[in-house]
């Protein structure tokens, strides 16, 4: 194995991809495969994701994918959008339909009427026009079923639409009708939040629900001293506290700095502190493009005065003192306050305080 493909199998920098090893993920992952062994209706059967930009979302959904598919699950992951219910529908046959090669026999008049199916996963022509998506769904799992099989629906970016009311109903029907089907959620906190709230969705509020937070930079510093070592990368142990440090416990930035040390350290595998100022400088530039950038970009310049304010703040400010930094009173922060939690920018842990959610953008923020 060459420098570059041992780069890219211990880290993959890039949004949506997954790592070759989670870390600090293990029991939610293993939470939710345990689930699928419960009977249907459990709460486990039905979680929701909760985390901020960078901490892994769609990656564990990718993870949770490949294991449900090896217990036996026929999946179908989605992002949400207006079409949703449809793309479900379409994931389950191109995914099951392996398991109907079989089936070539192609059925007509009642028979197909009856069992819903012209052959395989492929609809009748008249179950195709007449039925919505829970009664498809409802035969797709008698089909599934069939071959020992269950249903898996994965949805990325969750958000309150017709779609989701549609999907996370129907799933509740099914349960209801005693169908193997699972559901896992991932999105921002405000975008749970708002599905949580959805006076048609509220029986959601029973799902399990997992907060991906930051990971420990303990964990982060054994793994990254196992995946260098493991490829004769040669690192002190106060490179290896640096760099964990360096990640702020952000996964993210946890693959961006494993990336750039090994795409920086020499041909003998030593890695200096010139190397590490090199990877942080290259992880730092990433962030700015592919995390702090896009999160600016929406945001009117009275947002990013708020932003700047707290910044100057430090750390988890107060309500008051920002109050006082702004030179405002009252509620008149509170729009500010509400949008950037809801854009996922910056966060309350107690009331009466804020924090910025992502980290480092404090910092750049600074240099603004």
């Amino acid at each position: 194995m060459n420098k570059k493909e041992d780069i890219h199998s211990l880290f993959q920098p890039t949004f949506g991809n997954r790592p070759e090893q989670y870390i600090g993920r293990d029991g939610v992952i293993e939470q939710f495969m345990s689930g699928l062994e419960e009977p249907v209706g459990s709460r486990n059967r039905c979680t929701l994701f909760l985390g901020q930009r960078g901490m892994g979302k769609t990656a564990l959904l990718l993870e949770l994918s490949d294991r449900a598919q090896r217990a036996g699950y026929v999946v179908a992951r989605v992002t949400a959008h207006e079409g949703m219910p449809q793309a479900i529908i379409e994931q389950f046959q191109l995914n099951g339909s392996k398991f109907f090669n079989d089936d070539k026999r192609k059925l007509t008049g009642v028979s197909a009427g009856a069992l819903g199916f012209s052959f395989g996963l492929t609809f009748s022509e008249a179950a195709q026009q007449q039925y919505g998506f829970r009664s498809k769904m409802s035969l797709m799992c008698d089909k599934l079923a069939e071959k020992g099989k269950g249903a898996l629906i994965l949805i990325d970016e969750v958000r309150t639409s017709a779609a989701m009311r549609e999907v996370a109903s129907a799933y509740q029907e099914l349960v209801g009708d005693r169908k193997n089907i699972a559901i896992a959620m991932a999105g921002l906190p405000h975008a749970v939040s708002s599905v949580l709230n959805d006076s048609v969705l509220t029986f959601l509020n029973r799902a399990t629900k997992v907060e991906l937070g930051l990971i420990s930079t303990s964990l982060i510093r054994a793994y990254y001293e196992r995946a260098f070592r493991s490829i004769g990368i040669k690192t002190s142990d106060e490179i290896l506290d640096r760099a964990a440090l360096s990640t702020r416990g952000f996964p993210y930035l946890m693959q961006l700095i494993g990336y750039y040390v090994l795409q920086y350290a020499s041909d003998s595998g030593a890695v200096t502190n010139d190397v590490m100022i090199k990877s942080e400088k290259a992880a730092m530039k990433d962030m700015e493009d592919n995390v702090f950038k896009p999160i600016l970009t929406p945001l009117s310049d009275n947002d990013r005065k708020f932003l700047q304010a707290l910044a100057r703040c430090g750390g988890t400010v107060t309500t008051a003192k920002l109050q006082a930094a702004l030179g405002k009173r009252g509620p008149a922060i509170q729009p500010y306050r509400k949008r950037l939690i809801e854009a996922g920018v910056i966060e309350a842990p107690r009331r009466g305080e804020l924090v910025f959610a992502v980290p480092y953008l404090a910092e750049y923020m600074l240099t603004l």
